[in-house]
């Protein structure tokens, strides 16, 4: 009977061999290495211990992550994480307010949105404080921590500088130049601020005040300061006297200004206008018989 030849089936076909079977055999033999390397050595029994936790380890990560299950887990884990540190006492117990005035205490709460019993680390403070200078009145506020259980919003206030009367509504105008509120819903209003009118007045308002600040002679007489779509500005005096400013060269026309009232104190006299939008010349009007009675 003919041998049969390595490779072949005794049925004369070649043999076929799984593919599988050279790689189940390695592991198998690795796996009786690692076994006997670990019954003569303590340390190789641990690492062997090790691998096989890790790659049982890597096995479910890679499920729950396949599966979608991370996330959920994730939010458990930060879920308990809160409740113990909770239960330890880190809890807000306390929110103080500092630095109110014209603002109402209970409209800085509400704004800030920090509630007792919450989770002291789970405040947002920049949240909080963005929040806070929301308010008309908040010029900058701050939003701090205070060991064990406090939360302190402490605001610094607006300041306003001047009046703005637009569209028939007058503002109280920030040191920015921004409306803070109506007047009609200020509970107070500081004394001696100037009155801006015009869409464009805040805008331009710190351009006329450093043309005027070298004149304090003229300034202290300000009331109120009107501008015009083209750019200049009339000056009403307390007295009355209205001062038209001319579009360009304000500085040389506020010199010429203040020379002439040093030899005619015309500032101090009965003048109805001032117009200072020529050059070369100077237009002087006289007071309406109606504003002449009203002085």
């Amino acid at each position: 009977m003919a041998a049969i030849k390595k490779g072949q089936s005794k049925f004369g076909g070649m043999m076929r061999v799984s593919p599988l079977k050279p790689g189940l055999r390695g592991s198998q033999n690795w796996m009786a290495a690692q076994m006997r390397a670990a019954k003569h050595s303590p340390k190789a029994f641990m690492r062997f211990v090790l691998k096989i936790i890790g790659t049982f380890g890597f096995l479910i990560f890679i499920a729950l992550w396949l599966g979608g299950y991370l996330p959920a887990i994730r939010q458990n884990m930060d879920a308990w994480k809160v409740d113990r540190l909770m239960a330890a006492g880190f809890v807000v117990e306390q929110v103080d307010v500092m630095g109110e005035g014209r603002l109402n205490e209970r409209d800085i709460r509400i704004a800030a949105q920090i509630q007792r019993g919450t989770y002291f680390f789970g405040v947002d403070l920049d949240a909080a404080r963005d929040r806070t200078e929301s308010l008309p009145w908040v010029e900058k506020a701050v939003v701090r921590r205070l060991w064990p259980n406090r939360i302190v919003v402490q605001v610094v206030e607006t300041t306003p500088y001047a009046l703005w009367q637009h569209e028939g509504v007058l503002h109280l105008l920030a040191d920015s130049g921004q409306p803070i509120i109506p007047v009609s819903e200020a509970i107070s209003i500081p004394l001696g601020l100037k009155t801006y009118v015009g869409a464009d007045a805040p805008a331009d308002a710190r351009n006329i005040e450093a043309s005027l600040a070298p004149h304090q002679e003229i300034w202290t007489r300000v009331e109120s300061l009107v501008r015009f779509p083209s750019g200049r500005w009339d000056l009403h005096l307390r007295n009355e006297t209205i001062v038209q400013l001319p579009a360009e060269n304000v500085d040389i026309a506020l010199r010429k200004l203040a020379s002439l009232d040093r030899e005619t104190f015309i500032l101090s006299r009965e003048v109805g206008s001032i117009d200072l939008r020529l050059p070369d010349r100077i237009g002087l009007k006289a007071k309406t018989a109606d504003a002449l009675q009203s002085t």
